[in-house]
């Protein structure tokens, strides 16, 4: 017996309705697009290829903008010195308090007495790690 079913606008033919085990949606949700800062610091860690005194080196974007930043300034361009000298104050200050941080827990681990146990595994397990 004929199905009356009537194909038409808004009617596929029955056969190719809903098809079992295939979605409705098979390419999914689209990812989220990455915010502006995500992107930045993905972007700064590719690299490019750049020619330095005669050979080709592999280097990341991020560095390359700090040696073309220092090469500016070096040039004598003002924006680009003011810029370094900026930084450059900010990285020295860090690093200096860096070092001295270590300096003191390299000096609180010199007096073994003062150590509590959780500390003396610590080292131990650290001085083990770096035997093998």
């Amino acid at each position: 017996m004929p199905d009356s079913y009537e194909v038409g606008y808004g009617k596929p033919p029955r056969n190719t309705q809903f098809k079992k085990g295939v979605s409705g949606n098979p390419k999914g949700r689209p990812r989220k697009a990455l915010d502006f800062n995500h992107e930045l610091l993905r972007e700064s860690r590719s690299s490019v290829i750049i020619n330095e005194n005669g050979k080709r080196r592999r280097v990341s974007k991020h560095e390359l903008v700090i040696k073309q930043l220092i090469h500016k300034a070096v040039s004598g361009n003002i924006p680009a010195l003011r810029t370094y000298f900026d930084r450059y104050q900010i990285a020295s200050e860090k690093v200096a308090q860096l070092e001295a941080a270590q300096a003191r827990e390299a000096e609180r681990y010199n007096d073994l007495d003062s150590l509590t146990d959780a500390e003396l595994m610590r080292i131990a397990a650290g001085g083990l790690k770096n035997k093998e």
